[in-house]
């Protein structure tokens, strides 16, 4: 819906306006008879003139618009906003034009007030939906390159409220009323509060003679009372002549009262350094004196100090000597150990190779066998493998068996050394006499060793 558009003899004509603006009846467009082929001034498509349920005179496309004409967004809310804004400027004795279009296309002002002597236009823009602020800045520039003056309207709470000029609006028992950014300067206070309601139509007025302007208030008074619980910052407002000159005057007050402040308080650091000078000077006697019993205290406690140090030289002296006889039977303990160790290691691995010479070559194949079967059995795997480095001290000297590149068990460790064994890997022997002889060591549970039905060792070489 629009509440303008184009009459193919008339041109433009406004359904707000009692004679549509160019001295025709509203009944000679409205359910007339052929129809008059009003065009939209937006996509030219055709349009008709209806009534709405609550006496609302608009224009609506006929069946078959383009999908992207702009007139198509705008809500019910946004037209009776811009309805509302018309009547006001109406009332001040301006004219006021629906849906504007600039010469260039740059802007289009949803009322257009053009003063009656045609020397100033100020545009109303009634902004419901969301904008950012540098896009509103971007078109009140737009406005500005024309020569026209703009004010941004909304019903909401916009974050731009006070970045562009602009007002909050809303509606009360049926009248649209100023809610906010119109204030005035406290002069007692020193701060800005916004003023109590108004009708639309008398700040509209405001604004047009000149009594209401636009303002860019100074950074120390930005903090603005909107009601006696909460403030907003704003970096401008709609504000009156008088309440301007109250803001410079109260700068003035301060800046005079700060500079008052910035003597009194260059005078009192003056005294200050004054009587700090003079307590210097009595500081610096005090410290002389205090300085010469200083140096007599120091050379009667370096005397002290002197006699201390050479005891305390004698004392780590010896503390060092019986360090050094307790390092050495640290390190004597260390290489006793270490030779007990070597002996052991040297024993276990000869018992080792008694315990592996028992077997053939190929007595060990089987019994490798053997253990890849046991796995298959238990595991449902035939990733087995065995390490094929010499058996070593790590696992008792005997052979790591591997499940899918896990160590899993040990190949007939060691009997002498089961204590190096990790406590959850399986033990696998030849046989049941085997199996008892490690068990019987007490260093591995019986649960942990598998053992299978091969004959005692047999002979390797026959006499």
């Amino acid at each position: 819906m629009t509440f303008s558009a184009i009459h193919p003899d008339t041109g433009r004509v406004d359904a707000t306006l009692p004679d549509l603006g160019c001295d025709l009846a509203w009944d000679l467009v409205h359910k007339a008879r052929p129809r008059v082929a009003l065009r939209c001034r937006e996509c030219g498509h055709g349009m008709h003139a209806k009534v709405s349920p609550r006496g609302l005179r608009y224009f609506a496309h006929n069946p078959g618009r383009p999908p992207d004409c702009a007139w198509l967004n705008e809500s019910l809310e946004h037209h009776q906003l811009k309805l509302a804004l018309a009547t006001a400027v109406r009332e001040t004795g301006w004219s006021a034009e629906l849906e504007v279009t600039g010469p260039d296309g740059a802007w289009r002002a949803d009322v257009l007030a053009t003063s009656p002597d045609r020397t100033r236009r100020i545009a109303w823009e009634a902004q419901l939906s969301p904008i950012t602020d540098d896009d509103i800045r971007y078109r009140t520039i737009r406005y500005q390159a024309d020569d026209v003056e703009v004010c941004w309207v909304s019903p909401a709470w916009p974050p731009w409220l006070g970045v562009v000029p602009s007002i909050r609006v809303t509606e009360d028992a049926g009248a649209v009323v100023v809610v906010d950014g119109a204030a005035e300067f406290f002069f007692g206070v020193g701060s800005w509060g916004m003023t109590r309601r108004q009708a639309l139509a008398n700040f509209i007025h405001r604004v047009q003679d000149e009594t209401a302007v636009f303002h860019e208030v100074l950074p120390r008074y930005r903090r603005i009372r909107i009601n006696a619980a909460s403030y907003s910052r704003r970096q401008a407002l709609w504000t009156s002549h008088v309440s301007i000159d109250a803001e410079e005057r109260h700068e003035v007050m301060r800046q005079r009262q700060e500079a008052w402040k910035q003597r009194q308080q260059e005078e009192a650091e003056a005294r200050r350094k004054a009587e700090e000078r003079q307590r210097e000077i009595e500081r610096e006697a005090e410290r002389i004196r205090l300085e010469k019993e200083r140096a007599q205290r120091h050379a009667e406690q370096q005397r002290r100090w002197a006699i201390q140090a050479e005891r305390d030289r004698l004392r780590w002296e010896e503390e060092e000597r019986q360090r050094q006889a307790a390092e050495r039977e640290r390190l004597a303990a260390e290489q006793a150990a270490e030779q007990r160790r070597l002996r052991l290691e040297k024993i276990e691995a000869s018992a080792s190779a008694r315990w592996h010479a028992e077997l053939s070559e190929s007595r060990q194949l089987e019994l490798r066998d053997k253990v890849t079967e046991y796995v298959w059995l238990k595991e449902r795997t035939k990733t087995t493998s065995f390490s094929a480095a010499a058996p070593t001290a790590e696992f008792a000297f005997g052979t790591a068996v591997y499940v899918r590149n896990q160590l899993y068990g040990v190949l007939r460790p060691s009997p002498l050394s089961l204590r190096r064994l990790p406590r959850d890997v399986v033990v696998f022997v030849l046989n049941a006499r085997e199996a008892a002889r490690l068990i019987d060591t007490g260093l591995v549970a019986a649960e942990r060793v598998a053992f299978f039905e091969f004959p005692d060792a047999e002979q390797l070489s026959l006499m």
